[in-house]
C-alpha cells in the first residue's frame, strides 16, 4: 500500500549512481536538492522533520553515502572521518520515517524508483526496511570508529562486536536449520575467497568442513591432500588416495595424475585445488593458497555470552628430533586440531587413522587402533600424537602390545616420569610437546 507522495529529495552527491537517481527522480517531478543548496548541512534535519507536515514542504527523501571510511590509522584521518551531519539527518529521517525516506546504499535507487513508477510513491514497509537499514550503517560506522580508535589510543575496554551478514545457506546443521554466514564489519575474512553465490549455495557442515580442511592443509604444507568430513579429519596424505564414494570436503595444494584419478569416481560434497579444470565434485572450488586472517582473539558464543580467547599458535611447532622432525609436528597438528580427547596415528608421511571426540584418552587411542584394523594399516613403528598428558599406564601398556614407535604427548604431569621411563624401557621414543592442545 502506498500512502505518500515524494515531492522533494536531497542528494548528497551528482555524480554516478547518484546523478542517474536524481534523472529518474526528477522524471517523477520531484524537485532534487544538493549540498550546494544549504549554506549549513545541519538544516537538513529541520527539512526533514517538516515532511508530511505541511503540503509540498521538507524533504520527502535524503540519499547520503556511508561507505567512506578514513583509510590511515592515525588521529587526523580517523576524526576527519567523523561527519556529525549525516548522523542527525539519519536519526532525523528515521524519526519520520513514514514521511521522509532515508537511502544510505546505491543499491536501493533502482527499487525505489521501481516503486514510484509502480504507484507514484514508496509503501511504507519499505520505508521501515530503509531506516533500518540506515540505522544498521551508522551503528556499524560508529563501531568501526570507536574500534580504529581504541587501537589507536591503546585500549580494549569498550570492544563492540558488529556482525555483518553476507549471505543465507542452503541449511543449518539440519535441512530443517535456517543458517546464514556472518563477519565482523571490516575484518578480512577466512571466506572472502569465495564467491557469495557460491557461499549460498553451501550448508553450515559443508563450510565447517571447509575451513578445518583448509586450516589443516595451511599447517601441515606442501603436498598434502586432507579430507574432512563432519567436522572430522578422514584423510591427510601424499599418496595413495582412495576416495571412491567419499563424502565430505578434499582439500589439496597440488594437482597431479595421481590426486585427479583418485577423484574421478566420489560423491565429494566439496573439492578444492588449484587447478580444477579436471575435477568433478558437487562444488568444486579454486584455491591458491590458504588465507588465515590475523587474529588475537576468537569467540565462543553461549546464549548471550561470550567466551574471548587468544588463539593457539600452531605455526612454530617444531621437536628438533633428527629427521622426522617434519612427521612429528604433521601429527601433533592433527591431534591439535581434532577435538579432544584425540590421538592421531601418523606413518610414511601420511595419516593412518584418527580418534578425536571422546571423554577419555584410551577410548581415543582405542578408536584410531580400531580404524587402522579396519583399513589394514600397521601401527608397527608408528608416530601416535596425543592432545593431552598420558597418565593412564593402560595407555602406555597398550601402546607397546601394538608396538609403537614414538609417541608425542604435551606432558606437565606427576606420571611423566613413570610413563618416560616405561616407554624408555620398551624402546619407544618419547616426546614432550610441552603445551597440550585441547580442542573443545
Amino acid at each position: 500500500m502506498c500512502l505518500l507522495n515524494v515531492n522533494k529529495a536531497f542528494l548528497e552527491q551528482n555524480d554516478g549512481p547518484f546523478e542517474q537517481f536524481a534523472e529518474k527522480l526528477k522524471q517523477f517531478g520531484i524537485s532534487v536538492l544538493t549540498p550546494k543548496d544549504f549554506n549549513d548541512l545541519f538544516k537538513l534535519n529541520t527539512e526533514v522533520a517538516k515532511a508530511g507536515k505541511t503540503e509540498l514542504q521538507g524533504l520527502d527523501l535524503v540519499a547520503i553515502n556511508l561507505e567512506v571510511r578514513p583509510q590511515k590509522l592515525d588521529e587526523k584521518s580517523i576524526l576527519d572521518g567523523i561527519e556529525p551531519w549525516k548522523y542527525s539527518v539519519i536519526y532525523s529521517g528515521v524519526k519520520n520515517y513514514r514521511n521522509s525516506v532515508v537511502l544510505v546504499d546505491p543499491d536501493d535507487f533502482d527499487s525505489v524508483i521501481e516503486s514510484l513508477n509502480d504507484c507514484g510513491d514508496i509503501t511504507l514497509q519499505d520505508r521501515r526496511l530503509l531506516s533500518l537499514k540506515a540505522l544498521y550503517r551508522l551503528l556499524r560506522i560508529g563501531s568501526l570508529t570507536h574500534k580504529e580508535l581504541s587501537e589507536l589510543f591503546a585500549t580494549e575496554k569498550f570492544e563492540t562486536l558488529i556482525l555483518e551478514e553476507i549471505t543465507p545457506l542452503r541449511y543449518g546443521e539440519n535441512p530443517h536449520q535456517f543458517a546464514y554466514i556472518a563477519k565482523i564489519a571490516k575484518e578480512k575474512a577466512f571466506f572472502d575467497f569465495v564467491e557469495e553465490d557460491i557461499l549460498g549455495s553451501m550448508s553450515y557442515n559443508n563450510l565447517i568442513d571447509l575451513h578445518l580442511a583448509m586450516i589443516t592443509l595451511k599447517y601441515l604444507g606442501k603436498g598434502f591432500a586432507v579430507r574432512v568430513h563432519h567436522g572430522t579429519i578422514v584423510d591427510a596424505k601424499k599418496r595413495n588416495f582412495n576416495f571412491d564414494g567419499a563424502r565430505g570436503v578434499v582439500v589439496a595444494n597440488f594437482v597431479n595424475d595421481d590426486l585427479i584419478s583418485a577423484l574421478e569416481r566420489n560423491d565429494l560434497d566439496i573439492v578444492a585445488l588449484p587447478d580444477v579444470s579436471k575435477v568433478k565434485a558437487r562444488k568444486v572450488l579454486r584455491i591458491d593458497e590458504v588465507f588465515i586472517p590475523p587474529s588475537d582473539k576468537i569467540y565462543r558464543y553461549f546464549h548471550g555470552n561470550f567466551i574471548v580467547q587468544t588463539p593457539d599458535n600452531l605455526e612454530d611447532m617444531r621437536f628438533f628430533s633428527e629427521s622426522n622432525d617434519a612427521q612429528y609436528k604433521c601429527a601433533n597438528i592433527i591431534a591439535a586440531l581434532s577435538n579432544s580427547m584425540s590421538c592421531c596415528i601418523f606413518k610414511d608421511d601420511e595419516m593412518i587413522s584418527l580418534g578425536s571426540g571422546q571423554p577419555d584418552q584410551i577410548d581415543a587411542l582405542e578408536i584410531a587402533l580400531k580404524r587402522a584394523e579396519r583399513s589394514s594399516r600397521s601401527v608397527k613403528d608408528a608416530i601416535f600424537a596425543f592432545d593431552g598428558p598420558i597418565k593412564d599406564m593402560g595407555i602406555v601398556e597398550t601402546l607397546k602390545e601394538v608396538g609403537a614407535g614414538t609417541i608425542i604427548e604435551p606432558g606437565g604431569v606427576k606420571e611423566d616420569k613413570e610413563v618416560k621411563k616405561a616407554f624408555e624401557n620398551s624402546g619407544i621414543n618419547l616426546i614432550f610437546s610441552r603445551k597440550r592442545r585441547y580442542r573443545h
